[in-house]
């Protein structure tokens, strides 16, 4: 199940008419004090209300009315959890939402398989008094990595600036209640936690089996998109590196996450700007950010060079001939991140199987030549040969000067496509395989069009 980032809780049926229209599309109906009458009659109302503005309804306690009124969605507290009946409530396909504070309580939670977990209050609330000390930013971090895919709601003193630190920090949605009911202008103030938990909205996936797991960081595409860069993550676990491909503090993101069982997540809708290539360089584009579509293959990097699984590198297989495919990228334009970044990056790195993608029909590739012992041309050389190696790998579209000396950039842009085309041996030195293959390559791009 996926949550709004924006979760609102009202005491009445009367801000619906309001607030709905400010954009909020989950509400929760948490009503005290009134006779069963005026309790189903105001479940009734929010229940036509939400469903005219597409929001999802949650009540709050009411199981029992929850299931005469036909709703699908409560929440309860631990309190609630006694006397409710849980199997009535799984019959009739209804969700629930469970509050909790403390471990016994969440392990209490997670046993009946809930569609959300509650932790609070992250900050001291005006709403009631708690029991429980403020959880802080810490804690929902450790609530997540435990209840892994169930979304993690945050509640408790949250303003849209907190609710901003929530979300970062793990909640995949931010509740509210004071802080929009007490407001002076509660409309507006609706309007900006609608703002401010939109990078966190989802979107549909752009790939059928992707999962959405929205990131913030983004921008607006300023390019047709024309490439495929592919990257690994370099960090040890999938869960540090969703983490900080979501955080806003890093300033990194990607369009998609394939993980070591194949698994794929979409970050970024392909339609906007993900920030995955940083400064880079290809064919004469200088923002790849806007110009392509960016996959994370989750892997260690180059502190423990192990194969990538066959699972993960069919799944990435299959995702980037999928994506080349409905924006009509070339072969020769499914990059590698050290393709476009030759001073900065290394990834996915020479033991990355590109044979395995051509085979799949996903890049362009030839047979690497047979590595030999001669010398090459390496860094001191200088003359037509070095402009002639310059021109072609230009030719390609790597970023490298003409000018007949074999420099330091010359030396990167011979390592990078060695990483990728002729991974034998990764030198910097264009020894006779280098350039063989270099040429083949250059002859099978021509008609790659």
């Amino acid at each position: 199940m996926t949550l709004d980032p924006f979760y609102l809780i009202v005491d009445d049926v009367a801000w619906l008419p309001r607030l709905l229209p400010q954009g909020a599309r989950l509400v929760q109906l948490r009503v005290k004090d009134r006779s069963t009458a005026e309790t189903r009659e105001q479940i009734l109302r929010a229940r036509a209300l939400c469903a005219a503005h597409d929001a999802r309804l949650v009540v709050n306690d009411y199981w029992e009315l929850a299931l005469e009124t036909g709703c699908d969605f409560v929440h309860l507290g631990q309190g609630d959890l006694d006397g409710a009946d849980i199997p009535a409530l799984r019959r009739a396909g209804v969700s629930i939402g469970v509050s909790t504070h403390d471990e016994d309580e969440l392990e209490r939670a997670l046993a009946l398989a809930p569609a959300y977990v509650a932790l609070g209050p992250i900050w001291p609330t005006l709403l009631k008094q708690m029991s429980f000390a403020p959880q802080g930013l810490e804690r929902l971090g450790l609530w997540k990595r435990r209840i892994g895919d169930i979304p993690l709601v945050a509640i408790g003193g949250l303003t849209p600036e907190r609710a901003k630190q929530a979300l970062t920090a793990g909640a995949d949605s931010a509740c509210v209640v004071t802080d929009i009911l007490r407001a002076g202008d509660p409309d507006g103030r609706a309007r900006e936690w609608v703002d401010a938990t939109a990078p966190w909205r989802a979107f549909t996936a752009d790939y059928t089996g992707a999962r959405v797991v929205p990131s913030p960081n983004y921008g607006e595409r300023l390019r047709p998109i024309s490439a495929l860069i592919l990257h690994y993550t370099g960090m040890p676990t999938p869960e540090s590196a969703l983490a900080l491909l979501r955080s806003p503090a890093a300033e990194v993101s990607a369009h998609y996450l394939v993980e070591e069982d194949g698994a794929v997540s979409q970050l970024v809708p392909e339609s906007r700007r993900a920030w995955h290539a940083g400064k880079s360089f290809w064919a004469g584009e200088t923002d790849l950010n806007s110009a392509s579509i960016g996959i994370e293959i989750v892997h260690p990097g180059h502190d423990d060079p192990r194969p990538y699984p066959p699972r993960q590198i069919a799944a990435v297989a299959a995702l980037a001939r999928d994506i080349c495919k409905r924006h009509g990228i070339v072969a020769q334009r499914v990059l590698a991140h050290s393709d476009i970044a030759i001073s900065r990056k290394v990834d996915p790195g020479e033991f990355f199987p590109w044979d395995a993608l051509a085979q799949a029909g996903v890049g362009l590739l030839v047979p690497p030549a047979p590595v030999g012992d001669d010398a090459g041309l390496a860094a001191g050389a200088a003359g037509a040969a070095v402009t002639a190696l310059q021109t072609q790998l230009a030719a390609y579209g790597y970023a490298v000067p003409r000018h007949g000396r074999y420099d330091d950039d010359t030396q990167k842009a011979v390592a990078a496509f060695q990483r990728h085309f002729r991974p034998a041996r990764v030198d910097g030195r264009a020894d006779a395989s280098t350039l063989d293959t270099l040429q083949r390559l250059l002859a099978a791009s021509e008609n790659d069009t």
